[in-house]
């Protein structure tokens, strides 16, 4: 089975590999919760179009070592996201690599991006968590309980993604993980708010436009604010846009905003000579 060695243990990961000549290679962060295996139908998608999906499994989450939901800090899920880089990378040697996240993966890749962008042509967030939230804030006041508990209904209306929630063992919507979301959000916010705006890699946001847990205001302001900012909103989807009912829209304005950046590089490498 593919593991690597992570921070905290052995990191599971998936490769949904695209036939020769590829495009491009997508690495992928999920969010809490979720595993990469939840996500083949974007995986399938990319690869039919020239373009490999690189995921793994988080601490704490799916097939990888770690205690179930906890994740020691931000630090962590952007260290392993740079380790999962260095494998597509060796992979196929030159291709160009775009870093991608959802909810709190993409605030993982996010930070990821900032800190370092020199491996990345572009960057992906979906559901995108980069600024405050208030549900997260009151986790951690005084009298709270600590527990985080989900309605799927919130997360998408696709019924079959739904029923992968609801049956698959490696995936939850409710922990005690109210400590794992605290020791990393936060931090990451306060890092995002300092450096994100400046960053210059293309951005693209993916939301749905009924997301409950992120609004969608948050990555309009966001896409606003950095110069290769841009927004792809679903109308009537929620959190879990990239497993929503129109899962084949969003993929598809994915696989052209990736396209579109390659064509972008390409045509800058041939301007200077290489």
């Amino acid at each position: 089975m593919p593991y690597f060695g992570g921070t905290a243990g052995c990191v599971y990961f998936r490769a949904w590999r695209a036939r020769a000549p590829r495009s491009a290679a997508v690495v992928f962060l999920h969010g809490f919760g979720e595993h990469s295996g939840l996500y083949h139908r974007l995986g399938n998608a990319l690869a039919a179009a020239g373009i490999d999906l690189w995921a793994l499994d988080e601490i704490g989450h799916g097939l990888s070592g770690g205690e179930r939901a906890v994740i020691g800090s931000a630090d962590d899920l952007v260290e392993n996201g740079y380790r999962l880089t260095a494998l597509a990378e060796a992979a196929a040697p030159g291709g160009p690599v775009l870093l991608a996240g959802h909810s709190l993966g993409a605030a993982a890749a996010a930070v990821s991006a900032s800190r370092d962008p020199g491996p990345y042509r572009g960057l992906i967030l979906s559901g995108a968590p980069l600024s405050p939230l208030e549900w997260v804030i009151a986790l951690g006041a005084e009298g709270a309980a600590g527990d985080l508990a989900l309605d799927p209904a919130d997360l998408s209306a696709d019924p079959f993604y739904l029923d992968e929630l609801e049956n698959d063992p490696l995936a939850f919507t409710s922990a005690a993980g109210a400590q794992t979301l605290l020791d990393t959000l936060p931090a990451a916010w306060a890092e995002l708010r300092e450096n994100f705006g400046g960053i210059t890699l293309p951005v693209l946001f993916v939301h749905g436009a009924r997301d409950p847990i992120v609004p969608v205001a948050d990555a309009r302001d966001w896409s606003a604010r950095i110069p290769g900012g841009r927004i792809a909103e679903f109308e009537g989807a929620r959190h879990d846009v990239l497993n929503e009912t129109v899962h084949r829209e969003v993929a598809a304005a994915i696989t052209e905003f990736v396209l579109s950046v390659v064509a972008l590089a390409g045509t800058r490498q041939r301007a200077l000579g290489g």
